[in-house]
């Protein structure tokens, strides 16, 4: 009796860890990483470094989602890669004190710097 409820309690528990990694869909942002002070200013393409921290993503719509990378496995040194450049990310939306924050599991550079382009012309 006691095996077959413990081997009821793990196939419970297997489920739901299950469920919840199946269940937990991550958001994709296309956009821009620039200094929070540079996005609400609009100022994109000029951008002073002390304004540079902290760090969000800017989207084409207007929409500034702060940068959480802490439960994730990005290295700062990435997201000072893709400062100024086209993104893409994947994470969780999470809303916090000072607008909304974007917990990321996954940064993409769309166009690196250096990355060749070839056109007819």
């Amino acid at each position: 009796m006691k095996n077959r409820l413990h081997q009821i309690l793990i196939v419970a528990l297997t489920a739901a860890l299950a469920g919840m990694a199946m269940g937990e869909e991550l958001t994709r942002i296309k956009g821009r990483v620039v200094g929070q002070k540079c996005a609400e200013l609009g100022r994109i393409g000029e951008c002073y470094l002390k304004w540079a921290d902290p760090a969000v993503v800017w989207t084409e719509e207007g929409d500034i989602y702060g940068i959480d990378i802490a439960a994730s496995d990005i290295k700062p040194e990435r997201l000072d890669e893709a400062y100024g450049l086209e993104v893409e990310v994947y994470g969780k939306v999470v809303p916090g004190e000072k607008g909304n924050q974007f917990r990321i599991a996954r940064l993409n550079i769309l166009k690196p710097p250096g990355a060749r382009e070839f056109f007819k012309g």
